[in-house]
């Protein structure tokens, strides 16, 4: 589903760029004004998310925190899209620019916090991934391998080696930090020499086998990898509610300036 939006969105933003040029829209009548119009409530309702998430014994009929995460989500990407469509895919005056620079700064940070959360959060249910529980992922998948006895003792050992270690660098920043990149290229080889192996010396059953090695080394990243994205999103939690406040701003004094002048 989320594929698909994405599709549509980015199909827009290209024939919008393409089409620009014309005078099929005008910001200031008919559906070129609606577009501005729409696009600014969108972008104002995408407060309605943090509102939620902040109320923590709302009534069922208000909506979960997944589901306003993900119409936050949604409002984050077709708000924008919009007011580019308002505004012609062009600066226009400096109060206009204004208010499409920082939309744009807002739109692109909020993209970037999409990626940061992914990171630490199990989907868009909300809830944060614990070490404890990947810890468990990871000994459940090796211990079905040892009830199966599809790998060696040594490979076995391997597997616990790499778990230890993603959950030791997992632990602070900058052990973590460098475990994005050198233990997620490890894990990477290490997953095909494991699969290659397999290919080998069981043939047939390497395609069955291959989703829950998959599911272990990637439990190994994101355990390894944890401790840097989390304090990444805390960081651009401080960083985007200031760049949202900078956006309202901008658009209220872009919309008076256009109505007074």
């Amino acid at each position: 589903m989320s594929a698909a939006v994405a599709l549509c969105v980015v199909l827009a933003l290209v024939f919008g760029w393409l089409d620009r040029a014309s005078n099929s829209i005008d910001p200031e009548h008919g559906i070129g004004y609606a577009l501005g119009v729409t696009g600014s409530v969108m972008m104002l309702v995408l407060l309605a998310y943090p509102i939620r998430k902040r109320v923590r014994r709302a009534p069922s009929r208000v909506g979960s925190v997944g589901f306003w995460f993900r119409f936050h989500m949604v409002l984050g990407l077709f708000g924008p899209l919009a007011i580019l469509y308002h505004c012609r895919f062009s600066w226009g005056a400096l109060n206009s620019s204004v208010a499409l620079g920082s939309m744009i700064i807002v739109a692109s940070s909020g993209l970037v916090g999409r990626f940061l959360y992914s990171r630490v959060h199990r989907g868009y249910s909300g809830r944060k991934l614990e070490m404890r529980a990947l810890r468990q992922e990871m000994d459940g998948v090796v211990a079905n391998f040892e009830g199966q006895g599809v790998l060696g003792p040594e490979v076995i050992a391997g597997l616990h080696a790499m778990e230890d270690r993603a959950t030791r660098a997992g632990a602070t920043f900058w052990t973590s930090a460098r475990a994005v990149i050198g233990l997620g290229l490890e894990t990477r080889r290490v997953e095909r020499e494991i699969r290659q192996v397999m290919y080998i010396s069981m043939p047939g059953r390497e395609q069955d086998l291959a989703p829950q090695l998959a599911h272990f080394f990637e439990a190994v990243r994101r355990a390894a990898e944890y401790a840097f994205y989390d304090r990444l999103l805390r960081l651009w939690h401080l960083l985007h509610l200031p760049l949202f406040v900078l956006l309202v701003g901008a658009v209220i004094l872009h919309i008076v300036a256009v109505h007074m002048y």
